[in-house]
């Protein structure tokens, strides 16, 4: 994977399609300061990497359980 995917910003659609999980979904993370974002202005923002990050420690967690 070459470095500019892993550094690429998303939106929070994108992050939806990525996550395949609904904008209701994404934002309940975000209020419950589940998920790794910003806010960049008014948008929520979101580091591809740091979505891959945070799904390999939920994957751990859940296996570990």
């Amino acid at each position: 994977m070459s470095r500019a995917s892993k550094t690429e910003l998303m939106t929070a659609i994108e992050t939806c399609r990525y996550l395949k999980i609904t904008q209701r979904t994404l934002y309940r993370y975000l209020r419950s300061r589940q998920i790794p974002a910003f806010k960049l202005g008014k948008e929520w923002r979101f580091v591809r990497s740091d979505l891959e990050q945070w799904i390999r420690e939920r994957t751990r967690t859940a296996v570990n359980s």
